[in-house]
């Protein structure tokens, strides 16, 4: 007799008895939210070969300590109600000791499974009493409540904690090392450093983890106070196996020793201020580099391939940039203002300082922009003006191999026709170019289509564009520009328009399918407004119009 075949339904059952089929279907599943952990635990109990995957799942981040209590036994709690009636909080206490017998179910079940102990917003915690008793019960062993504990994010600080007392956060505080073992790899701390429970329990913490590669330390202490802090605490060890830093505002005798961190190659400043420049460039020393700059020693930084810097003035941000040397390996510098916009002189300055102390051999992404505060300010315009002549982008010329230039203040940098040819024949190699696009003022755009056109077909590895053009003379019609270097467009994918100037969202239309037949026009992004405006206004008609074109659809003839 002819052997049967196996029923559809028959494989899909072979299929749920493959463990790693099983782990891979519950991974799928979200436990981010507590109506995402209900439905975890229903799958859980939903059958027996779901159990054991559909728990990993559950248990690979606990975002409290809810977890925790929920698996001690019932009768060990007294608990204390805390808090107003919009905000009630608790407290568990205990009725007696807690011996190691309390915490038998919860490691032979769940401890092992955790992988990353990233606490939210708390609405429970334990008292003093409970956490010692925990750390006895467990003979003081670092990581006990999750000795595979991968990741440790512990936000036990007024600033992120708004319902606990300050109190019960700062007994809880230095019980991080319950959680945090050998295996732990990444830590964030989120403390203040007027808190003295606070900095004594981060200092002893770099001794725990033997494998610690990321670290990150947000400071909620005024500024000024975290900085003797932070400088003494970066000489407590040698960190040798750390690769990603992360920290607040540093001081100018700190950079010597963040500079002689062997392994970090990501590093990431914010609330940066106050540093003083080591030098003041002139225009002609980015094309004859001074004789310090050849003289510094290469040693400084020397795995730093990520640099990203955040503060309120570019002058701090061009001064810690001057302690690179030029002999680097930086491939991606990100640098954002989100204070004081910087001036044209301020631009030129540090792009001075980026053209000494960035190697062009390993440099491929540079964004310099404006932080949301910025952004969300709308700058008052004088009622006289000159013709804005745009920063000079030529120090940046030796940069040949770069692949990402982005840069967005909330004033315009404002492209000539000349930046334009500058860029095709200085970054052949760009894949994303993105200039101007959060702005949105009464300067004329000097550019237009046919400049879009020359980078569309001379640039041919790009794949992301910003640009604020004046679209007006679009007619759908326009060919290759008869001086292209290729006769295939680039592969674009996503385009930037800020608030530039339409007429005809169908000529666009045909203009972007002719010579952008990678774009996907729903990825098309138009200025971000921070203000309500008249449909009237003409910033808002072209807003419509660039929407339009999105949505792939034309809207009726309209005059700006």
């Amino acid at each position: 007799m002819p052997q049967r075949r196996p029923s559809a339904k028959t494989g899909m059952n072979r299929c749920l008895q493959a463990p790693e089929i099983l782990q891979l279907i519950c991974s799928q599943l979200p436990n981010d939210r507590p109506s995402d952990r209900q439905r975890l635990l229903a799958v859980a109990l939903s059958c027996r070969a779901l159990l054991e995957p559909a728990l990993d799942r559950l248990w690979l981040k606990i975002p409290s300590f809810r977890p925790i209590m929920a698996t001690l036994p019932t009768e060990l709690w007294k608990v204390d109600k805390k808090g107003t009636g919009t905000n009630p909080w608790t407290v568990l206490g205990v009725r007696r000791a807690i011996v190691p017998t309390d915490l038998d179910r919860y490691m032979a079940y769940y401890a092992h499974r955790i992988r990353e102990v990233d606490i939210g917003l708390l609405k429970a915690t334990f008292s003093l009493e409970v956490w010692l008793g925990l750390q006895m019960a467990t003979s003081w062993k670092h990581g006990a409540l999750s000795p595979s504990a991968q990741k440790i994010n512990w936000a036990l600080s007024g600033s992120k904690q708004a319902v606990l007392s300050k109190e019960v956060l700062d007994q809880a505080f230095p019980f991080f090392s319950l959680f945090m073992g050998p295996n732990t790899s990444y830590l964030s701390f989120t403390f203040a450093s007027d808190t003295t429970i606070h900095t004594a329990s981060v200092r002893s913490a770099p001794g725990i983890p033997s494998r610690l590669k990321e670290l990150q330390l947000i400071d909620v202490a005024p500024a000024t106070l975290g900085l003797s802090f932070l400088t003494n605490y970066l000489r407590t060890t040698s960190w040798n196996n750390l690769e990603i830093l992360r920290i607040a505002n540093i001081s100018a005798d700190a950079i010597s020793h963040l500079s002689a961190l062997p392994n970090v190659t990501i590093l990431e400043i914010w609330s940066l201020r106050d540093l003083p420049r080591l030098h003041v460039y002139s225009d002609t020393d980015w094309k004859t580099p001074p004789p310090h700059v050849e003289e510094m020693p290469n040693t400084a930084f020397p795995s730093l391939e990520t640099l990203n810097l955040i503060s309120g003035s570019s002058e701090s941000i061009e001064a810690f940039i001057q302690h690179l040397p030029p002999d680097n390996y930086l491939h991606t510098l990100q640098c954002t203002v989100n204070r004081v916009e910087p001036s044209g002189d301020a631009m030129t300055s540090l792009l001075a300082s980026i053209r000494l102390h960035c190697d062009p051999k390993s440099l491929r992404k540079l964004v310099l922009k404006t932080g949301p505060p910025l952004l969300a300010f709308t700058p008052i315009e004088d009622l006289e003006m000159q013709p804005n002549e745009g920063v000079n982008l030529t120090p940046l010329s030796v940069f040949e191999e770069l692949e990402e230039l982005s840069l967005n203040f909330s004033i315009n940098i404002n492209l000539l026709p000349a930046d334009i040819d500058f860029i095709v024949e200085s970054f052949p190699l760009l894949v994303k170019l993105k200039v101007d696009t959060n702005v949105s003022d009464a300067v004329v755009a000097r550019l237009d289509h046919n400049h879009v056109l020359r980078l569309l077909y001379d640039l041919p590895f790009l794949k992301k564009l910003g640009l604020r053009f004046d679209a007006t003379q679009i007619t759908g019609e326009e060919t290759i520009p008869a001086s292209s270097i290729h006769t295939r467009p680039a592969p674009l994918e996503k385009l930037w328009v800020g608030d530039s100037p339409i007429y005809s969202p169908e000529a666009v239309i045909k203009f972007l399918e002719r010579h952008c037949p990678n774009l996907n026009l729903n990825k098309l992004e138009t200025v971000q407004l921070n203000e309500e405006y008249s449909h009237s206004v003409p910033v808002m008609v072209y807003k419509r119009r660039w929407m339009a074109v999105r949505d792939s659809t034309i809207v009726d003839r309209e005059s700006p």
